[in-house]
C-alpha cells in the first residue's frame, strides 16, 4: 500500500530490483501480492497483482484500518487503569475507571503515519485548519501534511490547540469554512456535540481518533475500539464503566475521584481535603481505655534516643501500668481465663517485663520458671510445657518475633502464648499483621496471642514537634529578638527539651506565660463524663488527640471513611473548624503537635487557609487571656514550619498584636523575621488585613 504517485515507480522496483525480486521467488507462487495505491482522500485509486494466484477475497482498506490502530492502542497500553483505591473524574465531570490517552500510543514513528493514514478520509480537500483539542495531536497532523504533500494541489493543513474542555467555551474559532476538528478520544461525542452546537461545525467536519462507547453526535470515527467478533477481533469487550459525579458508584465503593485537568488528561497533583474531627473517629475503645488510665501517670512523651534511631515517643510507664490497679484487676482476668495448665516457662522479652514475667509465673497453679531474655538456653531442649512469652510494654512486635524463632529450635513442639500487658500499633492492619504471623505453628492447633490493653498510636518519629521546637529555640539568628526579661524562660525550656532521660509529662506544650499551664476545661469529647474533671496530665490528653488521628490515618489503609489520606493524588488536611470546635488551648496545642506538617499545609487551601489565619489572628490578639491560651503553640508551630498559611492569610494572622505577653511577643517576633518580607510602609499591607481589623477589631 503506498501513496498513488509512488505506484509506478514502486511497481518496477518490485520486478526489477534484486532483493525484492529473491523475496518474491521464495514465496514460489503460495502467496498473493498485491500492490495497492491510495489518493489524498485515503481512497484506493488503482491496484496491480504483483505475483501469486489470484486472490480470492479483494481486500478493502476497511478490511484492516479498524483492526490495526487496534492493535497499536493495545500494544501501547493506550488505557490509564484506576485501582481499587482511586478512579478519574475527566475535564468534563464524569468519573471513570479508565481513560484513553492518545499520547500513550503516539510512540513510533511508522506506527503515527499509520495512524495519519487511517485520518485522512475524514479530513475535507479544502481544509487549511485542524483545530485540536490535544497537543498531543500535532504529530498526526504532521503525519497527515507529509503524506497529502506528495499530491499535486494539495495545501498544508495548519493545526492549532483550543485544550479540550478547559477552552472550548472561550477559543475563537474562525475559520469554520475551510477547517476540521481532531478530537483524540472520547465515550460519548459529548465534546463534539458541544462543538456542533456552540460553534456551528457540521458533524462532517469533526473526527474521533478514538472512540469507544455510543456516539451521540454524528461525527466521524477513525477507530471504534469495541469488540466485534468479525470486524475487531482484539477489541474492548469491557466498556469503561462512567458515572455522573452524583451518585457516582465507585466513589460510593470507597474509591477516590482523581481529578484531570488540562488538554492531555494529566494529574491535577494532590487534591486537598478538609476533614473536621469527630467523636466516632475515635479508636474502639479509647474512651474507656482513657477512663481507666487518665490521671495515672501511665503516658508520657519521650525524647531519649531509646530504640535504635528513632526516639520513642508515646510511652507508656511499665512500673507504672504494673502496679496500676485497674490493669491488675484486667491481667488476673486473663490469666484466669487463658494460663494454660502445663505452664512451665514465661520468658520475659526486656528487662522492664520481668516483673510482668514473674507474676505470670507465680501465678500457675505449679509455679513455673521465670526465664529472661538472654537464658533461653536454660529451657529443656524438646520440652512439651507450655511457654508464655510476655511483654509488658511492645510497640513494634519485634522482640516477640525474634523469641518465637529461638523456640522453633529449642521447643518445637511446647503450645506457646504471647502475652502483651500493653500493646502499641499504628493499626488494626499492622495489629492483625503480626498476630497472624505469631500464631503460626505446623503443631495442631495454632498458638495464640493475648493483650490486656491495646492502643492505637502514631509510629516514633526522631523528625517530632519537640525537636523542631528545640532547633527553633537555639537557632543563635534568633538571640536578638529573644527580651532580657524572657531569656531565663527560654533556657530553661532549652535545658528541659534537652534532658533527653525524662519524658514530658506536664511541660508538653509552650505555654504564654512563664508559670501558667495549658489545661483541659470540663467535657472531653474523647472521655467519659467525670474523666476531664480528675487530675489528668498533659500527656494524657495529647496521646488521645494523638490516637485519634492515628486512627484516621489508619481508615486510609481499608478504604474506610472518614479518613487521613496522604498520597500522590490526595492530602487530607484538618479543617480550622477543628480549632474552633475544640477550643480548649490544650486540645488546640494536642492538634497542631500531633498532626503530621503535610495535614495542616493550608498555602494550597485559599478558603481553609483565610479562615485559620482569621482564627489565629483573634487567638494572639487574646493571648493574655483563657480564650487565647494557644497563642504560643500555633506562632510556634508556623515559626517550624508545621502548619503553613498563605502568605496573605499569614500577614492577616501576624496583624494581631500580642499585647504584653513576652513569649508571644518573641514569637511573634520570629514569624516574622522568618516567614514574612519586609515591609516599611502601612500603604504595603494587603487589603486582607484591614477586612481581618474591620471584622475583629
Amino acid at each position: 500500500m503506498v501513496r498513488d504517485p509512488s505506484f509506478v515507480t514502486t511497481l518496477r522496483q518490485l520486478a526489477e530490483d534484486s532483493q525484492n525480486v529473491a523475496t518474491l521467488a521464495r514465496l514460489a507462487g503460495r502467496a498473493s501480492v498485491t500492490l495497492i495505491g491510495y489518493d489524498c482522500a485515503g481512497g484506493e485509486a488503482r491496484r496491480a497483482q504483483v505475483t501469486g494466484p489470484t486472490p480470492k477475497r479483494v481486500v478493502k482498506f476497511a478490511d484492516f484500518r479498524r483492526r490495526a490502530v487496534t492493535n497499536i492502542f493495545n500494544t501501547r497500553h493506550g488505557f490509564v487503569e484506576s485501582t481499587a483505591t482511586y478512579h478519574f473524574e475527566n475535564p468534563s465531570g464524569r468519573h471513570t475507571e479508565r481513560f484513553i490517552r492518545l499520547s500513550n500510543i503516539l510512540a513510533r514513528g511508522a506506527e503515527i503515519a499509520f495512524i495519519g493514514f487511517c485520518t485522512l478520509p475524514n479530513v475535507p480537500e479544502r481544509a487549511t485548519t485542524a483545530y485540536l483539542d490535544t497537543p498531543s495531536l500535532y504529530a498526526v497532523v504532521a503525519a497527515i501534511n507529509e503524506q497529502r504533500s506528495s499530491f499535486e494541489g494539495a495545501v498544508p493543513i495548519l493545526a492549532d490547540n483550543f485544550s479540550s474542555y478547559a477552552g472550548v467555551g472561550d477559543y475563537r474559532f474562525t475559520q469554520l469554512a475551510d477547517s476540521c476538528v481532531l478530537i483524540s478520544a472520547s465515550s460519548s461525542g459529548s465534546m463534539a456535540s458541544k462543538l456542533i452546537a456552540a460553534h456551528g461545525f457540521a458533524p462532517a467536519q469533526v473526527t474521533h481518533i478514538l472512540f469507544l462507547g455510543a456516539d451521540q453526535s454524528g461525527s466521524n470515527i477513525v477507530c471504534d475500539l469495541r469488540h466485534d467478533p468479525r470486524e475487531n477481533v482484539e477489541g474492548v469487550a469491557t466498556l469503561p464503566s462512567v458515572e455522573g459525579p452524583d451518585g457516582c458508584k465507585i466513589c460510593s465503593a470507597g474509591s477516590h475521584a482523581i481529578k484531570l485537568q488540562g488538554d492531555q488528561f494529566d494529574f491535577a497533583g494532590p487534591q486537598q481535603d478538609s476533614l473536621l474531627i469527630a467523636k466516632k473517629d475515635a479508636p474502639a475503645g479509647l474512651a474507656t481505655l482513657m477512663e481507666r488510665y487518665a490521671g495515672g501517670a501511665l503516658f508520657a512523651i519521650g525524647l531519649g534516643r531509646t530504640v535504635g534511631k528513632q526516639p520513642r515517643q508515646f510511652n507508656v510507664e511499665p512500673v507504672t501500668l504494673l502496679a496500676h490497679a485497674e490493669f491488675q484487676k484486667r491481667l488476673n482476668y486473663v490469666l484466669r481465663r487463658s494460663l494454660p495448665a502445663s505452664l512451665g516457662h514465661v520468658i520475659a522479652v526486656d528487662e522492664a517485663s520481668e516483673g510482668f514475667a514473674d507474676q505470670i509465673a507465680r501465678f500457675a497453679p505449679a509455679p513455673a520458671q521465670m526465664v529472661r531474655r538472654t537464658e533461653l538456653g536454660s529451657i529443656p531442649t524438646q520440652t512439651q510445657s507450655a511457654i508464655v512469652i510476655a511483654g509488658l510494654v511492645i510497640e513494634s512486635g519485634r522482640s516477640l518475633l525474634d523469641i518465637s524463632r529461638d523456640l522453633r529450635s529449642i521447643a518445637p513442639s511446647a503450645p506457646l502464648l504471647y502475652l502483651a500487658g500493653f500493646s502499641k500499633s499504628t493499626g488494626e492492619p499492622r495489629r492483625e499483621t503480626l498476630g497472624q504471623t505469631l500464631i503460626q505453628t505446623v503443631n495442631p492447633y495454632p498458638y495464640q496471642m493475648i493483650e490486656v490493653e491495646r492502643m492505637i498510636l502514631p509510629q516514633s518519629s526522631e523528625h517530632n514537634p519537640w525537636t523542631a521546637e528545640l532547633r527553633l529555640l537555639i537557632d543563635p539568628d534568633l538571640d536578638a529578638l529573644i527580651p532580657s526579661g524572657l531569656q531565663p524562660a527560654i533556657r530553661a525550656r532549652v535545658a528541659r527539651l534537652r534532658k533527653a532521660s525524662e519524658p514530658l509529662r506536664d511541660d508538653i506544650f509552650l505555654p504564654n506565660a512563664t508559670g501558667s499551664k495549658l489545661s483541659l476545661q470540663p467535657g472531653f469529647v474523647f472521655w467519659p463524663d467525670g474523666v476531664p474533671e480528675r487530675t489528668h496530665s498533659q500527656a494524657d490528653v495529647y496521646v488521645t488527640i494523638a490516637s485519634v488521628l492515628q486512627q484516621l490515618r489508619a481508615n486510609a489503609h481499608r478504604g474506610q471513611r472518614p479518613a487521613i489520606k496522604s498520597n500522590w493524588f490526595q492530602q487530607t488536611i484538618l479543617a480550622p473548624e477543628n480549632f474552633g470546635r475544640f477550643n480548649d488551648d490544650i486540645i488546640q496545642a494536642s492538634i497542631l503537635r500531633a498532626a503530621h506538617p503535610f495535614e495542616m499545609n493550608f498555602a494550597d487551601a485559599a478558603p481553609d487557609s483565610r479562615e485559620l489565619g482569621r482564627l489565629i489572628r483573634r487567638i494572639i490578639a487574646a493571648s493574655n487571656t483563657e480564650r487565647g491560651g494557644a497563642a504560643a503553640e500555633f506562632l510556634l508551630a508556623l515559626a517550624t514550619g508545621r502548619l503553613r498559611l498563605r502568605m496573605v492569610d499569614l500577614d492577616v494572622a501576624l496583624s494581631a498584636d500580642p499585647g504584653n505577653v513576652a513569649m508571644v511577643r518573641f514569637l511573634h517576633a520570629v514569624c516574622r523575621q522568618r516567614l514574612t518580607p519586609p515591609t516599611t510602609d502601612i500603604e504595603e499591607r494587603p487589603a486582607a488585613i484591614f477586612a481581618a481589623e474591620r471584622e475583629h477589631p
